[in-house]
């Protein structure tokens, strides 16, 4: 697809999505930061959201907007340790986004992002992204579909989107990249039209290429995998398999360690959040 710049390259766009974006007023990084029109969503910190649906030119444009304000300290000291590490949030999410895409790893399509900054230091900076469609977050999906008696079909479904989960894990890790916020509800589930059940993982702000201490991430992520898991209807089975797939199908005792290391951060995780 090919980039716009905007706003004297303080902002770039997927042309495909300029008439939206123009017809928004969505055109300048001020535009963008004083928009507050329909679908608001939530503020955390220094980000808030909107979730954007607009008619343009007979298109409807279902867009998901994420402004993040000011430099956070605390983020930018976890992320030292990655590679370019003074990347605004905005444009960092927009990088990943094409980095997990290239990995083969189905995600959100990018739609603009822009920024400012002063020096290294971020001021103000977004990412907009299309909604992905007809897709649920993996903790819900598997609630409503694999809860109470399954049938014999239900069960061969179970077990191969957990394989999947496992392997999508696989590829982000081999390739040399952590999440650090690698909940459930940052897959997200979707069937084609020809019912290939395909899984897109979104959130990629903090997604980095760690130079070192890389396995304490690798630890938070499959952490947080396992957390996010706790009240949903998977046996120790169901998780194994999840762990069998990221392991390639051979757990080795180098592997058990990783894996005992992950369960005590996972337990750790849900003292604090009792």
């Amino acid at each position: 697809m090919a980039l716009a710049r905007l706003n004297g390259g303080r902002m770039w766009a997927e042309e495909e999505f300029l008439p939206a974006i123009v017809a928004l007023r969505l055109d300048t990084v001020k535009g963008v930061f004083s928009y507050a029109g329909r679908g608001y969503l939530r503020t955390h910190a220094n980000r808030d959201n909107y979730h954007i649906v607009e008619e343009v030119g007979g298109r409807t444009f279902d867009l998901y907007l994420k402004r993040h304000r000011g430099f956070q300290l605390k983020e930018a000291l976890k992320l030292l340790a990655a590679e370019s590490p003074f990347l605004t949030a905005g444009r960092r999410e927009w990088d990943s986004i094409a980095t997990v895409a290239a990995l083969g790893i189905p995600t959100m399509r990018r739609v603009a992002y822009g920024e400012a900054k002063l020096a290294f230091f971020e001021l103000r900076s977004f990412v907009m992204t299309e909604r992905i469609p007809a897709a649920t977050p993996a903790d819900r999906y598997i609630q409503e579909h694999f809860s109470g008696r399954m049938t014999a079909a239900a069960g061969r479904e179970k077990r191969a989107l957990l394989w999947d989960i496992g392997g999508l894990v696989r590829r982000l890790h081999g390739a040399g990249l952590t999440h650090m916020d690698l909940y459930l509800n940052h897959i997200f589930v979707r069937q084609t039209p020809s019912g290939e059940t395909l899984l897109h993982l979104i959130d990629l702000q903090r997604v980095a290429r760690r130079r070192f201490w890389r396995r304490r991430w690798i630890v938070k992520d499959l952490a947080a995998l396992i957390y996010s898991a706790r009240d949903l209807p998977l046996s120790r089975t169901d998780m194994a398999r999840v762990f069998m797939a990221y392991f390639d199908g051979h757990i080795l005792p180098k592997d058990r360690v990783l894996l005992r290391a992950a369960l005590r951060r996972e337990r750790r995780m849900a003292a604090h959040s009792g």
